[in-house]
Parts: C-alpha cells; sequence; structure tokens
C-alpha cells in the first residue's frame, strides 16, 4: 500500500514538473511571439518607409527624365529651325546674287545709254543755254523730262525718297514731276514729302545713310542729272533711310 501511494506520488510530482514546464515553454513561446510581432512591426514600418522612400525617387526619376526628354525635345526643334534658317538663308543668297546680277547688267546698259548721249550731245550740239534752263513758270523743262525719261529707262530701278523745300512752291512742283517720272520708270517712291530746311539746299541733293548702306544706282542717278544739266550735289547724312536713295530738290532758280 504504502509503494503504490510512493508511486503516486512520484507520479503526482512528476505531472507537476511538467506542468511547470509547459507553463515555461508557454511563457517562453509567448514572449518569443512578442518579440517576433514587435520586430516584424518595426521591419514591416522600416519596409513601408524604403517603399515611400523608392517611390519618391522614382517620381524624380521621372520628372528628371521627363524634363530630359523636354530638353531633347527643344534640341531638336532648335536643329529643325537652324537647318530651315540654314536653308532659306542660302535660298535668299542665291536670290540677292542674282538680282545683283541682274542690277549690274541694267546699270552696265545705262551707263552705256548716258555715255552714249554724252557723245551726241558733244558730237552735234544738241543742247544751248535755253534748252537746259527750266522753263519760266518752274520745274523741269520739257526737255530735260524726256531726255531725265530715256535715260533712265535701261537703268537699274530701286527705293527712293523725294523731299522738297516746305513753303517754297517751285521746289514742290519740280519734285512732284521728279517723282512722276520716277514712279512711271517703275522706281518705288512714297510720293513727295515736305520738310523745313534751316539752310536749303541748292538744286538737287542726292542723300544716302552711309557710304556702306549706299544703294549702286545712286550713282547712276547722279550721272544722270549730271548729264540733263540738274545742279547735283551728294552727301551722307544718317537721318535718312538705310538701303535707300533720298532726293532733296531744293531751292530752284526759276
Amino acid at each position: 500500500m504504502s509503494s503504490w501511494l510512493s508511486n503516486m506520488e512520484s507520479v503526482a510530482a512528476l505531472n507537476n514538473w511538467i506542468l511547470a514546464g509547459t507553463l515555461i515553454f508557454a511563457a517562453i513561446t509567448g514572449i518569443l511571439v512578442f518579440l517576433a510581432t514587435g520586430k516584424s512591426k518595426s521591419l514591416i514600418q522600416q519596409l513601408s518607409k524604403d517603399l515611400e522612400s523608392s517611390g519618391g525617387r522614382i517620381k524624380s526619376l521621372e520628372k528628371t527624365a521627363e524634363s530630359i526628354r523636354k530638353e531633347l525635345l527643344q534640341t531638336q526643334q532648335h536643329q529643325d529651325i537652324s537647318q530651315l534658317k540654314l536653308k532659306t538663308s542660302h535660298s535668299s543668297a542665291e536670290e540677292l546674287r542674282q538680282e545683283l546680277l541682274d542690277a549690274r547688267k541694267r546699270l552696265e546698259i545705262a551707263e552705256a545709254a548716258v555715255k552714249e548721249r554724252k557723245e551726241q550731245e558733244k558730237d552735234t550740239e544738241v543742247f544751248d543755254d535755253l534748252e537746259l534752263e527750266l522753263e519760266p513758270e518752274g520745274g523741269l523743262s520739257e526737255s530735260q523730262r524726256e531726255q531725265l525719261i530715256d535715260l533712265l529707262d535701261p537703268g537699274p530701278k530701286g527705293n527712293v525718297d523725294i523731299y522738297c523745300v516746305m513753303g517754297d512752291t517751285l521746289s514742290e512742283t519740280t519734285a512732284s514731276q521728279l517723282d512722276e517720272v520716277l514712279t512711271n520708270d517703275g522706281w518705288k517712291t512714297n510720293g513727295v514729302a515736305q520738310s523745313a530746311f534751316s539752310n536749303p539746299p541748292k538744286g538737287f541733293a542726292l542723300v544716302v545713310n552711309s557710304k556702306e548702306t549706299a544703294p549702286s544706282y545712286a550713282s547712276f542717278i547722279q550721272r544722270v542729272f549730271t548729264t540733263i544739266g540738274l545742279d547735283v550735289s551728294a552727301k551722307v547724312d544718317n537721318k535718312y533711310r538705310e538701303w535707300s536713295l533720298s532726293i532733296i530738290v531744293g531751292s530752284i532758280e526759276g
């Protein structure tokens, strides 16, 4: 009987130890689970931060890529525009060169006509003093208008600004006659502009903005005016338009 009780006590003690071990194991397991859960949360939070950081870097890279794409497009557009300008400049240069050649040819023909007219005047004495004077009513004489038309016809054409002296009827009449002849011959004018001069020029004054921008036909007009007996002078004044010839009809003796 005592042996059975001893065995029962041993079994009970063993059960107590097993129970205590189970509790300890459960506690350790709970602690491990708790630690694992905490660590998992920490890892999840870290992963979330990493994802957010990666998302920011991706957006930054996308913006950089978009900026690079725009720059490439702008560069391509600039290249296309530059190529178009280059083609246009080549085309314009060729057209200008051809126009210059044509103008030179017309100028040579006109100079030859002026030279021939001078020789005819010298040989046949076509002009006398009365024919070279302005008519009493003012303006260009009939003979001068006819000679001007004949000499201008084969020559070059261009842009001309015509001015007369404000308040001077004779100057305005002469300028209007000159404008009519030039316009009918194919020159481009803006009509006759009246201008006030503190010291009006005598006769006809040919004015250019500068020697560099003086049109080639300026010297041709000067030779024509001289040939028909007009009192003509030339000067440079930067207040007048570039690439154009200004003709000032000053004080004319009636």
